[in-house]
């Protein structure tokens, strides 16, 4: 008696987002060159300074509403 092996819906869609993920990174590469290619430790640093420019902000808005 053939035993039934559960089957696995979503490797078929990983598959393809690895795919298609892979093949974006390339391209990019390619197109921009791998020194301009973004990385997680820029993104990091961008959102990093993004945070500190709306710190910033909220500083001097609270600095102008507290002067009037």
């Amino acid at each position: 008696m053939p035993s039934s092996s559960p089957v696995d819906i979503s490797a078929g869609p990983r598959a393809v987002v690895a795919t298609a993920a892979d093949l974006i990174y390339k391209v990019g590469r390619s197109v921009l060159g791998a020194e301009r290619m973004p990385t997680a430790k820029a993104n990091a640093w961008a959102a990093v300074c993004a945070d500190q420019e709306r710190a910033r902000i909220r500083e001097e808005n609270a600095r102008i509403l507290l002067s009037r």
